[in-house]
């Protein structure tokens, strides 16, 4: 039998190219690790359904309100953690004038202070993608914390966005479809 090699596969980049991720109206959907419920049960059936978060939950909820206090120029609008997956609109305004101070600071490698920069392939400070990375990072550290874990993944790999478009009523079907998501639960 020959030996055939594989044929190379190319991940498609899910956002689009040239749109700047720092501004506008995104409906985000992050979904847990292996879709495991971790973060709450839903309670009660049809009309009356509600997710009851339990302690992971409570903490991927504390920490998605704090983003605003991380992130100046983030607004939160809807959110709804469900037991694998969580849905929310998020609205990236930019703060206008001088770019505020940053009080990180990141270490060269020879050693030197220097101030916080870009990773060369990471996403833009302040872009939607560092707000989720870092919302990932800290929710990952504080629940394995609560679990007594040493590590552990908490969230799939990336995560699911759509720019909110302002015409055509999309803004409040989106906000509908998260209210209700735990009336749908499966």
């Amino acid at each position: 039998m020959e030996y055939e090699p594989m044929a190379r596969t190319f991940h498609k980049h899910p956002r689009l190219p040239g749109r700047d991720y720092t501004r506008g109206a995104y409906f985000v959907t992050i979904c847990a690790y292996r879709r495991g419920e971790i973060f709450g049960r839903i309670i009660g059936s049809g009309s009356t359904a509600k997710m009851e978060l339990n302690d992971a939950g409570l903490i991927v909820q504390d920490r998605w309100n704090a983003i605003p206090e991380h992130h100046p120029g983030t607004r939160l609008d809807q959110l709804q953690i469900m037991p694998d997956h969580l849905h929310a609109i998020l609205v990236l305004d930019p703060p206008t004038g001088p770019a505020p101070q940053r009080s990180t600071l990141g270490i060269d490698t020879a050693g030197a202070f220097n101030s916080l920069r870009a990773r060369p392939k990471g996403p833009p400070p302040g872009s939607l993608g560092a707000i989720i990375a870092a919302f990932k990072s800290v929710t990952t550290k504080r629940i394995n914390a609560a679990m007594r874990r040493t590590s552990g993944s908490i969230w799939q790999l990336g995560y699911h966005e759509r720019i909110i478009r302002r015409q055509g009523g999309e803004y409040a079907r989106i906000v509908q479809y998260i209210a209700e998501n735990p009336v749908n639960w499966r």
